[in-house]
């Protein structure tokens, strides 16, 4: 029998992919079945998933898309050890419910903001990462929609965001675990410390907000329900965490907040990474359909954008059943109908003039009384060449007339 095959987001970052939901799904995997039984395929087409979104998990011809999808069909497989949430009590069972809901929606966000909206990091690093693994014109669209969706996602920190914009415009200074001094050069102002120092505190918060739960959950147990293995939140969380812990940023807050004040989760994230993210994970080579075309693309929004206007699209940081439209293709779209529309006025202009002769009208005034005149010419000047209404002739002379392409610029 063919090993079921997870299809995942590509790697980056010394990890086996750049989402969260399907480094979950990889953990889930290291840690529910024997790893000769499935393999890894890289994939950047969400098309191949039943609910297009990546991870999807195919066996044979069956596909299941989502991380909650693979686990239910993984475990209703038959056997007991597939079901690693098998051993939590009917109360775990409950809370394992509730702490995917909070892992999701707490550090989505952050993930978001560390990876795509700090702008350093979204310009030196995950940007260009897409150029590595996606074509061209592919590699313009699908990281600008992904962009898209992490600042709709961070739109309630945007106070915070322009506070990191602030300080990554100044020199970067190492902040001590208490935020309590900064090495600052003798021409930086009080102003400025304090500002770098408040910015590092929220930031500091908006961790803490998210981990001072899971830490107190964690303290003196290697598994976040104890015992000796883990379960499905440990999954999660692996995915979630490694990707504020590992990447090399131009920007590391993140990195830095938790190493400093919070070396229990780092341990926690250590281990699980080593165990069940290894870098010996068996891969298969992805066919045509992983790998997202031009073609591949503009059909599969030409399908959708009747029902959504925009592109749904699995995007990396993506939530179960979480829904996104994207406008980027339509305003693709509409600035080609303008650029066409512009072009034809040009062409239409240059048609009507292409023997350089035009009419235009002049009036004048002659001894009280309104006279008409109409000369006609090449473009650029014009003669008298009659007159109408009884009217009497204009004196000769050049009559400026503009040019569109000249106006244009073309």
């Amino acid at each position: 029998m063919s090993p079921i095959e997870l299809h995942v987001w590509n790697r980056a970052f010394g990890l086996p992919s750049l989402d969260p939901e399907c480094l979950a799904a990889i953990a889930f995997l290291s840690s529910a079945i024997p790893q000769d039984l499935w393999v890894l395929v890289e994939s950047n087409n969400s098309s191949v998933s039943p609910n297009g979104s990546l991870p999807a998990l195919k066996n044979g011809s069956q596909w299941v898309g989502g991380f909650d999808a693979i686990v239910l069909y993984i475990t209703s497989q038959g056997s007991e050890d597939y079901d690693i949430d098998g051993n939590l009590s009917q109360s775990q069972r409950a809370q394992a419910v509730a702490y995917r809901s909070f892992i999701r929606k707490t550090f989505l966000p952050i993930v978001s903001l560390s990876l795509y909206v700090t702008s350093k990091n979204w310009v030196n690093v995950t940007r260009p990462l897409y150029s590595t693994f996606l074509k061209f014109p592919i590699q313009y669209e699908i990281p600008h929609t992904h962009h898209a969706r992490a600042t709709a996602l961070t739109a309630h920190l945007t106070s915070l965001i322009r506070d990191i914009a602030a300080e990554e415009s100044r020199p970067l200074q190492p902040v001590s675990t208490a935020f309590a001094s900064i090495t600052t050069t003798a021409d930086k102002s009080k102003s400025q410390e304090k500002e770098t120092i408040a910015t590092r505190v929220r930031l500091r918060n908006l961790l803490a907000d998210s981990l001072d739960p899971i830490q107190e959950k964690l303290a003196r147990q290697n598994y976040f329900f104890g015992g000796t293995s883990p379960t499905t939140i440990d999954c999660l969380l692996v995915g979630y965490l490694s990707l504020l812990l590992y990447p090399d940023l131009s920007s590391p807050w993140a990195k830095e907040i938790l190493q400093q004040e919070f070396s229990s989760i780092v341990s926690y994230i250590d281990r699980l990474r080593h165990a069940y993210l290894p870098s010996n994970l068996p891969y298969k080579a992805p066919d045509a359909n992983d790998e997202l075309t031009f073609g591949s693309w503009a059909k599969r929004t030409i399908e959708n954008s009747p029902q959504s206007w925009g592109l749904r699209d699995d995007i990396p940081l993506n939530q179960e059943g979480y829904k996104a439209q994207s406008t980027s293709f339509w305003v693709a779209v509409q600035g080609i109908i303008g650029l066409v529309a512009t072009a034809g006025s040009v062409l239409a202009y240059k048609a009507l003039t292409t023997e350089g002769k035009v009419d235009v009208e002049l009036k004048e005034e002659v001894a009280g009384k309104e006279v008409y005149s109409t000369v006609r010419g090449g473009v650029g000047d014009a003669v008298e060449s009659g007159g109408g209404g009884g009217s009497t002739g204009a004196a000769e002379g050049r009559l400026p007339i503009f040019r569109a392409e000249d106006m244009l610029g073309i």
